[in-house]
Parts: C-alpha cells; structure tokens; sequence
C-alpha cells in the first residue's frame, strides 16, 4: 500500500511544479516495534505458536492466544505487510477483551515460504479458518471474523463462503479500482490510466457483502488517507444485514484505530451483542 501512495506522491509531482513538500523526522523513520510469546503471557494470556497447514502444501506461523474467561473467538486478518511480531498494538487492543485470538501470517510473510497472491491469501484465509473449527473445536456460532485493509477482502469472503457468528471490517477496501481512483488527485486524473490486473478485480466487497446475513461492524477513521472512509460508508449501505452498524472515528488513520478508546469501547460491545445477547437469542429460540 505504501508502494501505491509513494507512486502517486511523485506522479503528482511530475504534473505540479514549484510545489514545496515538508518531509519531518516521523515521515522518514518507521519504526515497528516487535513482540513475541512473552508480551503476550504478561498480559494474563496463553500463546501457542501455531503451524496452520495450507490445502497446496504450506505451513503458516501463527499465535493461538487463549484467555480462561473467553467468551467467544477472534479470527484476525491483517492488512498488506501485516507480521504477527509488528503487531503490539493490535494484539493488545484484543487482549483487554475476554476473547480467544487466531492472528498468522500469510504466505510469503515473516518466516513463512510461498509467493502472496489474490488465490494463495484466499487458501490461507479458508485455512486459518478451517483450523480453528477442526483443530481448536471452535464453533462458528462463536467465532468473529475481522478483517483489516487488505484483509478486508480475506474476512468479507470468507463470512459469505462460511459461517460465522459475526463479521468486522476495519478501514476496509470496496474495490481496487475504486481504491485508485480515490487516491488519485481529481487534476491528475485525466492524465493517468490504471491497468488493473484481473485477479485483483476478483476482489469486490461491495459483492460480497449483500450476501452476509449475520451481525456486522465496520469501522474506520475520518483521517485515513490510505482507505478512505467513503469506502467504509459504501459497504455498511450495502450491506443486507439488519444488525449492523458503522463507526467512524474522529482523528482515526489507517493504522492506528487500536490506539482509540472509542474503537475499544465499540468493539467490546460488538463481541458483547454477538457472542452473549444474540447467542442467548438463537438458544432460547431451540426451545
């Protein structure tokens, strides 16, 4: 993703001359802090690194973290470069929660072998997925998919291909096209042409979310300039489901809505209604 804006950066330059760009110390460093199984115990969770074996023959590195007070399941989709020992922030945004988490890293990431693509990320999100039902005995009934950016387009498949008891998508993506359309400037664009290739047009959200049923959460920032949050507007009106609901949060970029405590009060609430209120619901109906 950041190979897309920092082209746009300079193509934008190439039509605009005499324009002056301000480049300060946090704009060249980009630090990620790295965390391994010992962060997470000291947070009063367990961790089990995971292998989670793919149907082309792959074996993804992931954490299985596990809380005694568990009230449901987390399945984690990361965005574009996202690698389990980066990701302190989010881990702990989970962890204040009392839910069980699955985050891996997808093929070609971290330690794992295999080259990305739109088909390999597809196999690897069904097996993250298939993992935990079969392997770690977790009801779908009692499993929340979430997907961020990228992963958007990994977690809104996968909640219309399987069942699962609900669905989040943070700062997610409608379609690539609508993507590069959004970031190019409106006086650059009718000077410039994307090609997109066709596996990524596969991706369509906007598609694939008439077609989910169950509860849904979309969340995004009103100062994320990598995903606009338009796009996060278009898919909650899109969606068919009665029980949803979008959060747009003020002062929220692309990364760092983990950070918010609106995010966490929002999201806590969600595995509230999902795992305790609607689970409640669905048992006394058996009745």
């Amino acid at each position: 993703m950041k190979k897309t804006i920092l082209y746009l950066l300079l193509l934008t330059l190439t039509v605009v001359s005499c324009t002056t760009i301000t480049i300060s110390e946090k704009d060249v460093f980009d630090v990620k802090r790295t965390i391994d199984e010992s962060f997470i115990k000291e947070q009063g969770a367990s961790v089990e690194t995971v292998r989670i074996p793919t149907k082309d023959g792959l074996s993804l590195y992931g954490w299985w973290i596990s809380k005694p007070d568990a009230i449901g399941t987390v399945l984690y989709y990361g965005g574009n470069g996202f690698v389990r020992v980066a990701s302190q922030h989010i881990i702990q945004a989970f962890l204040r929660h009392p839910v069980n988490l699955l985050v891996f890293d997808y093929r070609g990431y971290g330690q794992n072998n295999g080259d990305p693509s739109v088909d390999g990320l597809r196999m690897d999100g069904s097996a993250a997925y298939h993992f935990l039902v079969q392997e770690k005995g977790v009801s779908p009934h009692q499993l929340v998919i979430h997907g961020h950016s990228l992963g958007s387009f990994i977690a809104t498949y996968m909640a219309s291909e399987y069942e699962c008891a609900g669905l989040v998508l943070e700062s997610p993506i409608t379609t690539i096209q609508e993507l590069t359309n959004m970031l190019v400037p409106w006086f650059v664009k009718p000077l410039v042409r994307f090609k997109i290739d066709d596996q990524l047009k596969k991706n369509n959200n906007v598609e694939w979310i008439a077609d989910y049923r169950n509860p849904l959460l979309v969340i995004a920032g009103d100062a994320d300039k990598v995903t606009p949050y338009a796009m996060a507007e278009k898919l909650y009106n899109s969606s068919s489901t009665s029980t949803d609901k979008l959060i747009i949060i003020k002062d929220g970029s692309h990364n760092d809505l983990p950070m918010h405590e609106e995010y966490f009060t929002e999201i806590g609430q969600f595995y509230h209604d999902v795992f305790i209120n609607i689970a409640s619901e669905k048992k006394d109906a058996l009745f």
